[in-house]
Order: C-alpha cells, then sequence, then structure tokens
C-alpha cells in the first residue's frame, strides 16, 4: 500500500455493554472491523471498546496530545449518543443519566473533540459517528435529551462529519433477523467503499450514504446518513495507484 507522506491517525471506540441503558450488539465489531481496515491502508490507530467514563476520557486526552499539525485524522466511535440543548453527547458504559446536568458532566460533548482536532491544527479530520440510535434513557423511563437523533454539526474548515443515520432515525445493526453479518449496515457499507483506491473521501462517504438509504429502504426503513463537509481539496484511504 503506498503511503500518502502525511502521518495518518485514527480513535477507533466502540461501545457495547453499557450497564445502566440498553446493550448494544455490534458496536465493538464494527470498531475492531474499522480498526483493521483503517491499520491496512496505513493509519496508526488506537482501538478501544466498552469505555467507561474515566477511561473513555483519559483516551480521548491521550489521542489529543498524540495530534500534531498536518495530520490526517479519523475518528470513528459506535455506541450510544444523545442530543441535549442542540450539543451531542458520546455516552460511556457507565453512565447513569439521572439528570441531563449529569450526563453533560459523564458524557463527551463531540464538538469538544472536534475543535479539540481543530486546536491542535491536523491537516483533515473526519468523524464518523454511528451513535443515531433511539434516545437510550426513555427506555428506562427518564425525559433525558431530544427523541430524534443527534443534532446537526459545525464542521471547522479542514473536517468532515458523518452521522450513520439522520434526525428522527434509527440506524440498523441488521437488515433482518436472518441477517448474519456481524457488522451494522452502514459499517458494512463504509469497510467496502473505504478500500476502493483512488476514490476521495467526500465521493466515499457520498456514496455509502446512498447504499445505505437503499439497504434500508429494501426493509422499509428510513435511514440516510447525515453529512457535513468543510473538507478542502482531495483526502483518500487509499491513494491513487496504490496496490
Amino acid at each position: 500500500m503506498a503511503k500518502s507522506g502525511k502521518r495518518r491517525k485514527a480513535l477507533v471506540i466502540g461501545n457495547d455493554s453499557y450497564v445502566k441503558i440498553e446493550a448494544l450488539t455490534t458496536a465493538r465489531s464494527d470498531a475492531r472491523s474499522i480498526a483493521r481496515a483503517l491499520t491496512n491502508v496505513n493509519f496508526e490507530v488506537s482501538l478501544h471498546t466498552d469505555l467507561a467514563e474515566r477511561p473513555m476520557k483519559q483516551v480521548l486526552r491521550d489521542f489529543r496530545s498524540s495530534v500534531e499539525a498536518g495530520d490526517e485524522v479519523v475518528i470513528y466511535y459506535a455506541g450510544h449518543g444523545l442530543q441535549i440543548g442542540g450539543a451531542n453527547f458520546l455516552l460511556p458504559t457507565d453512565i447513569q443519566g439521572q439528570s441531563e446536568e449529569q450526563v453533560r458532566d459523564e458524557a463527551i460533548q463531540l464538538q469538544r473533540l472536534l475543535d479539540d482536532m481543530n486546536s491542535r491544527r491536523a491537516g483533515f479530520t473526519l468523524a464518523v459517528i454511528d451513535a443515531c440510535r433511539n434516545n437510550p434513557f426513555e427506555q428506562v423511563g427518564r425525559s433525558l435529551g431530544a427523541s430524534g437523533g443527534l443534532a446537526p454539526t459545525a464542521a471547522a474548515t479542514g473536517q468532515m462529519i458523518i452521522y450513520s443515520a439522520g434526525t428522527g432515525q434509527k440506524a440498523l445493526d441488521r437488515l433482518s433477523t436472518a441477517d448474519r453479518d456481524g457488522n451494522s449496515v452502514f459499517a458494512r457499507v463504509f469497510l467496502k467503499e473505504m478500500n476502493k483506491p483512488g476514490v476521495p473521501v467526500d465521493r466515499v462517504m457520498r456514496t455509502v450514504r446512498q447504499q445505505v438509504v437503499g439497504l434500508a429502504r429494501s426493509v422499509g426503513v428510513d435511514q440516510t446518513p447525515a453529512l457535513y463537509d468543510q473538507v478542502v481539496g482531495d483526502f483518500y484511504f487509499v491513494p491513487p495507484g496504490a496496490q
């Protein structure tokens, strides 16, 4: 595989084993599959699964400090997410969620993570957030946050953010009970498309969105990944001419 000549760093997190809210089934598998794929295209990958609050925050601090100016960065998160007051939060596995204030304290605000990459002057940042599921606290009788998925995100110049589903939509783990693929619908399409040589990331993500929409519609579900793109120039997972 040819290298781009720039440092490529990736943070990959998959949270399945939630303690107080609904556990998930494919987040760990998705994270491990994505981590392998990114390693194969010359990313230095930091992979973590089932992170509670303290280790999750430490992992984010460590990753932030490792990013240097000009780095090409990918952040992939699979797990529960929640919108509170127009801000999106990624939930550690030991989240308690007794109140919105507590969630703000215990969870990780996505915008802060994006701001960290901007302040470190990363040359390119792609954040892939497979967290657009139903509000996990509604199932335990708590009225916390918005019930309609994640809020739109303000991408800085050089950043691209994609959510696996749009506002008010649930991201599919499987197409049916007969579906034996170990990855979510979004992740399996992403894994296939990112390995195609010479295709810039904006086209990869638009193709992923189109294919996810088609697969979801085939089982009567609306799932349209939301894309926010402020990238200038081309970024490739697999550069043109790479073997």
